[in-house]
């Protein structure tokens, strides 16, 4: 409310005081030298503060609401969000292949639950755990659960117009150099060796799977970027693959170049494409089974501790070793690496390899 109180002077006309006091707001106060200018500042400024209250209500409200929406959120299990997730179109296929192993480890806790306690036991049961290939799960693939997780956590918030919850999902409970980057190469003799047994496959992906990992090696790709490799993303006559951004793991398109070797490759499985299917390699399955099939072939060839995805730290080495034409950075891009450090990662260059060079 406004109050106006005159206040009178010693041989000079009164002049007149006006107070506006509004609950919520600081008091406001201006002397005037007559009583109608006195109200007219009172009943404008009450008007104003009075407005301001209400817009401060509101917000105050928008704030409540919304951390009512927070904390309901918190209490969702993480299960289904991780199900929600995977099970939207913005979710990613190697997400998609994680998450039953993830769904059966994470139990039915809540987003409030993941407390450090949590963590620690999600690493411990992780690391009990056996690989379908019979091997200890790793710490990086237990990062990379924890990534899915705090992805479908973000998407569920972004879904619902909430900020980002706060969840404890990190590797800070690793142990002290969990880190152990891949250095296995493929020799000579052990390529030999593969490559007899998938040329002796009685199936007709036979000739598939043989020009599936000399691809492999040709061109450095990604598994998922070769199986769902299609007809039309291959100019023989430019000697170019487009790989287009679906199928990469940084959602860009790439343009690999193909090698004379690479050229006769493609020009030998297209005796065997059919009009309807695009697919390159329609005889094989889909990533995931395609890397437990090889598994299962490199195991009979007698290699040990050999992944499909160890064709690519290959490819990259050799590249590096012998396209000497070829600079650092063009051979990022051929990759697909950003950055330096990563195809510092990959190049895993022998010493007597680079003695001979030497000479």
């Amino acid at each position: 409310m406004a109050t106006i109180v005159e206040r009178p002077r010693k041989n000079k006309s009164s002049t007149w005081q006006a107070t506006i006091r509004v609950k919520g707001q600081a008091p406001v106060t201006k002397t005037f030298n007559t009583r109608h200018d006195a109200e007219t500042f009172a009943q404008t400024v009450e008007e104003r503060l009075k407005a301001l209250v209400i817009q401060s209500g509101k917000r105050i409200k928008r704030a409540q609401s919304r951390e009512a929406s927070v904390a309901s959120l918190m209490d969702e299990r993480l299960r289904d969000i991780v199900i929600a997730y995977c099970a939207s179109s913005e979710s990613l296929p190697r997400h998609r292949a994680s998450s039953p192993t993830i769904l059966t480890t994470i139990g039915n806790v809540t987003l409030r639950e993941l407390t450090p306690l949590w963590n620690k036991s999600y690493i411990q049961r992780m690391r009990n755990k056996q690989t379908r290939v019979g091997n200890t799960f790793t710490y990086s693939t237990i990062g990379v659960h924890f990534q899915i997780m705090s992805i479908a956590c973000r998407w569920r918030a972004e879904n619902l117009n909430l900020p980002a919850p706060h969840v404890n999902l990190t590797k800070k409970y690793f142990p002290k150099q969990w880190e152990n980057r891949r250095t296995r190469r493929l020799s000579a003799e052990e390529q030999i060796l593969i490559e007899s047994i998938l040329s002796n496959i009685d199936a007709p992906s036979k000739n598939q799977w043989l020009h599936l990992m000399r691809m492999a090696l040709e061109t450095g790709a990604r598994l998922q970027e070769l199986v769902l490799a299609e007809w039309t993303e291959f100019d023989l006559n430019k000697k170019v693959w487009t790989i287009p951004a679906s199928h990469t793991k940084c959602k860009k398109v790439r343009a690999v170049p193909l090698s004379n070797a690479a050229l006769n490759y493609m020009q030998n499985l297209q005796q065997e494409a059919i009009p309807d299917n695009h697919r390159i390699f329609h005889h094989l399955g889909r990533p995931i089974s395609v890397s437990a099939g090889f598994h299962k072939y490199v195991l009979k060839a007698g290699l040990i501790d050999f992944r499909f995805h160890d064709l690519r730290h290959e490819a990259i080495s050799r590249m590096v070793l012998h396209k000497r034409l070829l600079s650092v950075f063009e051979i990022m891009a051929i990759v697909g690496h950003t950055e330096l450090s990563m195809l510092v990662r990959y190049a895993n260059l022998r010493g007597d390899e680079l003695a001979s060079r030497m000479e």
